[in-house]
């Protein structure tokens, strides 16, 4: 059974390389160029006082506090269930399932921000960039697979003969479908980055 399931995780990699690849460049290439135009300061000041605090959720939140292992686990747990349900599901799955696309789009307009909330240009951000660097990036392919799945169904919906269907309806449940399969590497990558999340709370505990 398991088996059957990977083999169809892999197949929807093959089968949509090049619209995997692409996305990946978009989404990191926003992530980078934000980063750098957080050096701006009439950019940066502006996001600082304006939206920074919304963005203070994590491993960040424990960098100048006692650790606690219960509450840092607590704070992991409560940023996975964010990640997958809200950020994921809700942003980027949800939507496109009425509107093709439109996940995409709120993941690229999400993703910039990331990139001046999180920027070592940001002086809230600067003293724990490089630790958080890898959950921003393991993070950032959750999204990357959500977004792969929004494609994907939004495609099969618009042109049902892509995903080997005749009619909308059945292009829309396969959609569905292969959309939620992807849900399985999401899962799996959010949890390497809960558990590099422990390791980077310790890290930031020690300084």
């Amino acid at each position: 059974m398991m088996s059957i399931l990977f083999e169809r995780i892999r197949d929807i990699f093959i089968l949509n390389k090049r619209a995997y690849l692409i996305l990946n460049a978009l989404y990191y290439g926003i992530l980078f160029i934000f980063m750098i135009l957080a050096f701006i300061p009439t950019l940066r000041d502006g996001f600082v006082s304006r939206y920074d605090n919304s963005f203070q959720h994590g491993p960040p939140l424990l960098a100048g506090e006692p650790f606690a292992a219960d509450k840092t686990l607590g704070n992991l747990i409560g940023n996975f269930n964010y990640n997958l349900l809200g950020s994921s599901y809700g942003e980027i799955t949800f939507p496109s399932l009425f509107i093709p696309f439109v996940g995409l789009g709120i993941a690229l307009y999400r993703v910039a921000f990331l990139g001046l909330a999180f920027s070592p240009a940001n002086p809230t951000a600067v003293s724990f960039f490089l630790p958080h660097l890898p959950t921003l990036l393991l993070e950032g392919q959750a999204a990357v697979l959500a977004m792969l799945g929004a494609y994907v169904h939004g495609r099969a919906l618009i042109w049902p003969r892509t995903i080997g269907q005749t009619s909308r309806w059945k292009a829309f449940i396969e959609g569905v479908r292969q959309s939620g399969m992807l849900y399985l590497p999401i899962m799996v990558v959010l949890l390497v980055a809960m558990l590099y999340g422990f390791l980077e709370v310790l890290l930031l505990a020690r300084r």
